[in-house]
């Protein structure tokens, strides 16, 4: 398992907290009055650089920057599915990026720091002793190791390469990528996420406390009013209309649980829409959560990636 990584804003508090387990420390700081050296500008086109994330590891970020990108215009973090092919994400964001004036950052969270489903799609968020097939020794990590915090970290070494004014970005994933950028949503809705569009997740956690985590809530305390403040949060689940049972790309997790939501991607994403807007009118609070279909489209993340930036930059 990769090592704990602790946010530098602190965000931890305001994130799920087991009973009984408290953040790790910090890392130590480097000495005082030391000063880093500038880091490199990202380059117009295609390029990458190594961003350093908060337990001290790097990860490599591929990037597009359009030639007319500045410091007004958006950036948008872009999570693969579970080949985290962060390179392919990237190209399949640059017709994109030249239409509307982007910064895009691909981050590969290769298998060697962040191995199987538990780091990368679970977002390290369960022991990695855990069986999500059978439910055996599932348990809650500590807070100070979960993917959502090298997710901001992220933002920030692009915001200091290039200096843009940004103080949000928009957050896209698909499949496994999809299943991080929902539970983000959930469980870190103080992030400095615009819009976060989750596209053809295998299988969700739903906020629903009689379905055990992680497929729902089941088992976990919410800190006070997090779910109300995740709902206010702008999340879009995009499906594709032929991401059903006819398609063959990519795995789909198969358990009790898991079909329970739906025998297929695209009926498990209504699924997790439908029990998240009963969960809503049950607690008397509005929501900006909403279901976006793509036409005849099925589990093709290039497709996907052309749908979210229409959704999200269309109108800009």
């Amino acid at each position: 398992m990769p090592k704990p990584r602790l946010h530098a804003l602190m965000l931890l508090c305001l994130f799920l907290a087991p009973a009984g387990l408290a953040p790790r420390p910090a890392a130590a700081r480097s000495a005082a009055g030391a000063t880093s050296p500038m880091p490199s500008a990202i380059a117009i086109g295609a390029s990458s650089f190594d961003a350093a994330l908060p337990g001290g590891e790097t990860i490599k970020v591929f990037t597009y920057r359009a030639a007319r990108h500045g410091p007004a215009d958006p950036i948008v973090i872009v999570l693969a599915g579970g080949g985290r092919n962060g390179d392919d994400y990237r190209d399949a964001w640059r017709r994109a990026a030249d239409r509307f004036g982007l910064l895009v950052l691909a981050p590969s969270f290769d298998e060697a720091q962040f191995p199987g489903a538990i780091s990368y799609n679970l977002a390290g968020m369960i022991g990695d002793r855990a069986d999500v097939a059978t439910l055996r020794d599932v348990s809650l990590t500590a807070v100070s190791g979960w993917l959502f915090a090298d997710i901001e970290a992220i933002f920030d070494a692009a915001v200091a390469r290039t200096g843009s004014a940004q103080t949000r970005y928009d957050l896209f994933g698909h499949s496994a990528g999809g299943q991080i950028v929902h539970r983000l949503a959930m469980f870190a809705p103080e992030a400095r996420v615009r819009t976060a569009v989750a596209a053809n997740s295998g299988w969700y956690t739903t906020p629903d406390a009689t379905v055990r985590f992680p497929y729902g809530l089941g088992g976990v305390a919410l800190p006070a009013g997090q779910l109300d403040r995740a709902f206010a949060r702008r999340l879009v689940l995009l499906l594709g209309e032929l991401d059903n049972e006819q398609e063959t790309r990519g795995h789909l997790r198969e358990t009790p649980e898991a079909d329970a939501q739906g025998p297929h991607r695209l009926a498990r994403g209504q699924h997790f829409h439908a029990v998240a807007e009963r969960e809503r009118a049950r607690r008397g609070v509005a929501s900006v959560w909403e279901v976006k279909l793509v036409p005849a489209v099925g589990h093709d993340y290039r497709k996907m990636a052309d749908a979210a930036a229409d959704y999200l930059y269309g109108r800009r």
